[in-house]
C-alpha cells in the first residue's frame, strides 16, 4: 500500500524529489483557459499554473550566465533546514547577498524590508543591467542566481499556501538548463525551460527540481511589481501559448 502524500502546514511534502520526478516526468500539457482578455485576467487566473515569456529583444544570456558561474563558490545553502540537496543562492537586490529567504524570515515584510542592490550586483554587471534597464518592474523586492548543483534537487513544496495565491507570480529565468535538469509541476509535468526564457510561476502548485546532470543549473528568480510594458508582454505571450496548450 502505497504512503499518502500529505503537505505540511508550511506547504512541504512528504513525498520524496524521486518519486515526485518520476509521477511527473512528462512534458507539460496543462489546458490554458481560452478567453482571457485582459493583463489583469492574465495576471490572476487560477487556471494558468505557468507562462513562458520569451523576451522581446536581443540579450546577452551568455555574459550573464558567465557571471553567475564565475560567483560559483560564493553561493550560500538556500532553505537548507529543509530536505533539499545541492540548492544554493546569491542575491543581487534583497536585504543582502546573503538574505535568501523570504521577508518574513528575517522580522520584515515587502512593505518595509530595506531593499537595495547588494555587493553581489557589482560583480555581475550584465544581469544587473538587464534589470535596471530592460526588464521593467517598478519596484523590486527579491532578485536571486538560484544555483542546483549535479545530482541536487529541490523537495516537492508549494510556497503560496493561501488560496488568493492561486495565480502566477515571480518570474524564474533560465541562464541555462542542463539536459536533464527538469523542473516539475504536480499533476501538470515538466515545464519547458530553455536558456534565455523566463516562466510566470504559479506557486500554489506543489513543485520540485530535480537536476539529473553533470552541470551546474543556474537560473534567476524575480519578485517585484510589474512595469507598464508587462501589459502587453503578459497578453502577448498568453496569445502565443494559449495555442500551444489548447
Amino acid at each position: 500500500m502505497s504512503e499518502e502524500i500529505f503537505l505540511s502546514e508550511y506547504g512541504i511534502s512528504n513525498e520524496s524529489a524521486e518519486n515526485f520526478y518520476k509521477r511527473n516526468n512528462y512534458p507539460a500539457a496543462p489546458k490554458f483557459p481560452q478567453n482571457l482578455t485582459e493583463p489583469r485576467h492574465v495576471s490572476m487566473s487560477d487556471r494558468l499554473p505557468f507562462l513562458p515569456i520569451d523576451w522581446e529583444t536581443e540579450q546577452d544570456w551568455a555574459t550573464m550566465l558567465d557571471e553567475a558561474k564565475r560567483l560559483s563558490k560564493h553561493y550560500v545553502p538556500h532553505r537548507s533546514h529543509e530536505k533539499h540537496k545541492g540548492w544554493a543562492s546569491l542575491v543581487i537586490h534583497g536585504i543582502s547577498s546573503v538574505h535568501t529567504e523570504s521577508t518574513h524570515t528575517y522580522g520584515f515584510t515587502d512593505a518595509n524590508a530595506p531593499w537595495r542592490w547588494t555587493d553581489i550586483a557589482d560583480l555581475c554587471p550584465t544581469i544587473t543591467n538587464f534589470f535596471k534597464t530592460q526588464f521593467d518592474y517598478k519596484k523590486y523586492y527579491r532578485i536571486r542566481i538560484m544555483k542546483l548543483s549535479p545530482g541536487g534537487y529541490i523537495w516537492p513544496h508549494k510556497d503560496s499556501i493561501h488560496i488568493n495565491e492561486n495565480h502566477i507570480g515571480p518570474v524564474n529565468i533560465a541562464l541555462n538548463n542542463p539536459e536533464g535538469c527538469k523542473f516539475f509541476m504536480d499533476n501538470i509535468g515538466y515545464l519547458p525551460w530553455k536558456p534565455g526564457r523566463a516562466i510566470k510561476l504559479n506557486l500554489y502548485n506543489v513543485h520540485s527540481v530535480y537536476n539529473d546532470s553533470n552541470e551546474d543549473r543556474y537560473h534567476i528568480i524575480v519578485h517585484g511589481q510589474m512595469g507598464n510594458s508587462w501589459n502587453e508582454r503578459l497578453i502577448n505571450n498568453y496569445n502565443i501559448w494559449k495555442k500551444i496548450y489548447d
